[in-house]
């Protein structure tokens, strides 16, 4: 398995021809982000340092991006009939997760005249815990989409999103120079748990249209 990734990593290494340009890109890729850029990073013989803050940056860069466009998107993709269910199964996969957040956030609070403002830094916290866990659906691309359903201004999600992901970050970096030439198995680990998101995605998209499916009705009636 080590051999595969090392063909992927140099392949990518000499089409590329810029190891910056590599992290960058692995960086941007939904559920991969710095739980992927950094250990190929690291790969490619970059400094540890600089493939730590290098990769935590160009993960965050998607943000203000999908502040502005994911519901749009995802709204656009609903009215498609290729797409809808697919639309409409992420969504509900990331109202899901705010909807967790949010009831968090709700119970550790009193009723009182604080209320807005505690809540607000109940679901700060929450996403930041939630972007900080290095797997995958945690990440960046996540943990916006959830601020997005949140509500959440774009201002107060930032600062959780980016402490979030510098702590996912530094477990990364940590774990990659702890197995040291074993470090491809973050990578295996990453990628195991996207294939189960992926599948777990595409059966939530069967099982809406198999309920939603008609059904035939039949009659005692004789005709």
């Amino acid at each position: 398995m080590s051999g595969i990734i090392d063909k992927i990593v140099f392949g990518l290494q000499d089409l590329i021809r810029n190891d910056y340009v590599v992290t960058f890109i692995i960086s941007m890729i939904p559920m991969i982000e710095v739980r992927g850029a950094i250990p190929v990073a690291l790969k490619v013989g970059m400094n540890p340092w600089v493939a730590y803050f290098f990769s935590c940056v160009s993960a965050l860069l998607i943000c203000p991006v999908l502040f502005f466009f994911l519901k749009p998107l995802l709204n656009a993709l609903k009215r498609t009939r290729l797409f809808k269910n697919i639309a409409a199964a992420i969504e509900d996969s990331f109202k899901g997760k705010a909807k967790k957040i949010e009831d968090k956030a709700d119970s550790k609070i009193i009723a009182d005249e604080k209320k807005i403002k505690r809540t607000d830094f109940y679901k700060m916290l929450g996403l930041f815990v939630f972007v900080a866990i290095p797997l995958p659906m945690t990440g960046v691309w996540t943990g916006t989409a959830v601020a997005v359903f949140l509500n959440m201004d774009m201002k107060k999600s930032f600062i959780p999103l980016v402490l979030g992901n510098f702590v996912a970050g530094l477990i990364i970096i940590t774990a990659s120079l702890l197995l040291g030439e074993r470090s491809y198995l973050v990578i295996i680990i990453l990628f195991a748990f996207m294939l189960i998101s992926i599948i777990g995605l595409v059966l939530t998209v069967l099982l809406k249209k198999r309920k939603k499916a008609p059904r035939a009705v039949y009659t005692d009636k004789e005709d």
